[in-house]
């Protein structure tokens, strides 16, 4: 089993739980569990929409880290981006393994979003937010990806290029088209009812 420790005195330094835990300090690695499963699991359940499957992968990505802690670099990323590129890879495997991947040709041009000329097809807020959630699941993993990092989960450009593996001009296109094809399956709803909306 894991050496008991202290927790490094410097609570705000994720730098310091990770060297800890690379000493085997069981309470760095709670601690580091503690701050970042909670945005590893989010990030995984929305791709999965699988809670088991989001619960398993979750435990396997801080597995992963605690078999290879020195993979992480803190000078190339925050310790949740590297935990959430770690995950992802480990959902695609998941997703590749059962079926359920789907390639998207990246060299094909958006469709045009629709305009919006049904000004009488109004919805509440709660059947908005649930439209929103179902036109995320719906679209291809590349794109639903892409749409949960940087609209759902906030992440910049580069660090969610750093968890897709892309370069940061990939990101900016993938999700211009994400939110192209979002606009499309959510046609129904007025232009603007969607925003500041957080499914």
């Amino acid at each position: 089993m894991f050496k008991r420790y202290r927790v490094p005195r410097d609570r705000d330094s994720d730098a310091a739980l990770v060297r800890a835990a690379c000493l085997g300090n069981g309470d760095a690695i709670a601690e580091l569990y503690q701050r970042h499963g909670a945005i590893v699991y989010r990030f995984t359940l929305r791709m999965c929409g699988d809670a088991p499957m989001a619960e398993e992968i979750t435990q396997e990505t801080f597995l992963a880290f605690l078999r290879q802690p020195h993979h992480f670099e803190e000078e190339r990323s925050a310790f949740s981006t590297w935990l959430c590129g770690v995950a992802r890879r480990q959902l695609w495997k998941r997703l590749e393994r059962d079926e359920r991947f789907v390639e998207l040709d990246d060299s094909k041009e958006p469709v045009e979003a629709p305009s919006s000329d049904a000004p009488d097809q109004w919805f509440s807020r709660k059947e908005a937010i649930e439209m929103v959630r179902k036109g995320i699941d719906e679209l291809p993993l590349l794109l639903k990806e892409v749409i949960i990092l940087c609209e759902l989960e906030e992440m910049t450009y580069p660090q969610a290029s750093l968890i897709l593996a892309v370069p940061i001009g990939t990101v900016r296109s993938r999700l211009h088209r994400a939110k192209v094809r979002l606009a499309t399956l959510l046609s129904p709803v007025p232009a603007g009812a969607e925003k500041g909306i957080r499914p």
